[in-house]
């Protein structure tokens, strides 16, 4: 993914879409009713992956507070936007044709929003924050071990900025794939190299191959602050050569212990392997186009409180339930309670029902974001 630069159009985007917007905008909103953010044609899928990081305190500190870059990005505009709009008493949409224009990015142009995300970490972020990397980079070890009785074996540390996560079922049960599920079918079983099939392991350059065990372990010691998993909803039919997205149900929860998936150390602080939800962002819609938006919980380190989700879409912002949240975000069709209805609705047949969240029947999890509990008070002191 590269991003493409234009001029056509910005400005007139920014007052149709942007300032136009103002005109509309909530007055009245809570005072802990987050700032929405404006689109700027098909800049739905920055929106979405920035307001998950604007909502981590550390993340947004160490943005707003770079003073001798000069923002070449543009992202610091688009935070401080949302911080004075946060604190107003109104919600005025942050604008981001700023960083779009920064960036070279055309704002009718669909993208990725985990892509895009990934590239501005490494190509833009990681040179003037190493600090804000550092915290959503983590390792995992890969291997390959001989079985031949020789003990020869290949180790080697990879670092990584999200973990990727097969959707599609994978095993011949009724069980939905999960979180945990999909993390211990990558990390769990090695593959097999065989000899006997022609892609055994040569363990020296002129070694007769043998046959071994080709992995990858995650280790406690290497989950990073903020964790993030890909879920890869977006297949590839090589009997048709054509993309399609996958909108099966995949189950996740608001605290994810990774202690039966990953090798641990001995630890006094039990918490190094727990997670809390953070953000989704969602992707509603077919591959190749459609539309992202986002789910924020404004208080995971704060787990004797009731949980807060605010779903932000562009400039839509809405408090949630979690129970709202997972039924637009597992992906499939699911059960939503039944609401009473008054009798008005029950007359005319209206909220009936659902089988669907929010998005309807093509919405789904595509980004989720943990954050390590453990460094809770580290990202959410400033």
């Amino acid at each position: 993914m590269q991003f493409i630069s234009t001029e056509i159009g910005l400005f007139r985007s920014a007052f149709m879409l942007g300032v136009g917007f103002l005109i509309f905008s909530n007055a009245c909103a809570s005072s802990s009713t987050p700032a929405g953010m404006t689109n700027l044609g098909n800049t739905c899928y920055l929106n979405a992956q920035l307001q998950c990081q604007f909502h981590i305190p550390l993340v947004r500190h160490l943005i707003l507070k770079d003073v001798e870059s000069g923002d070449p990005s543009g992202l610091k505009s688009v935070f401080e936007m949302l911080e004075q709009s946060n604190k107003g008493s109104g919600r005025i949409p942050a604008n981001p044709l700023l960083l779009c224009r920064r960036l070279g990015i055309n704002v009718y142009t669909q993208q990725d929003s985990q892509e895009f995300w990934k590239l501005l970490l490494t190509t833009e972020l990681s040179t003037y924050l190493p600090n804000l990397v550092d915290l959503y980079q983590g390792a995992c070890e890969s291997y390959i071990k001989a079985q031949d009785g020789s003990n020869r074996e290949k180790r080697r540390e990879e670092t990584f900025l999200d973990i990727s996560l097969e959707v599609a079922r994978t095993n011949n049960d009724n069980t939905c794939p999960s979180v945990l599920s999909a993390i211990k079918d990558s990390f769990g079983v090695p593959e097999l190299l065989s000899k006997a099939e022609g892609n055994g392991w040569k363990p020296e350059k002129d070694a007769e191959p043998v046959d071994a065990l080709k992995g990858s372990t995650l280790k406690e010691a290497g989950l990073p602050s903020i964790l993030q998993f890909h879920l890869k909803r977006f297949n590839y039919d090589w009997q048709t050569d054509t993309m399609s997205k996958l909108n099966d149900k995949f189950e996740f929860s608001e605290v994810l212990d990774l202690s039966s998936v990953c090798e641990m150390e001995n630890s006094e602080d039990g918490c190094r392997s727990i997670f809390d939800l953070q953000s989704i962002v969602v992707h509603m819609g077919q591959y190749g186009s459609g539309h992202y938006y986002s789910y924020i919980r404004t208080n995971p380190n704060k787990r004797n409180e009731k949980s807060r989700w605010f779903r932000l879409d562009d400039e839509r912002v809405s408090e949630v339930p979690f129970t709202d949240v997972i039924s637009d975000c597992f992906g499939g069709r699911v059960h939503l309670r039944k609401r009473k209805r008054d009798f008005f609705k029950r007359m005319f047949g209206l909220g009936t029902h659902l089988e669907f969240g929010y998005g309807g029947k093509s919405s789904s999890a595509y980004m989720l974001q943990y954050i390590k509990r453990s460094d809770s008070d580290l990202l959410y002191s400033p």
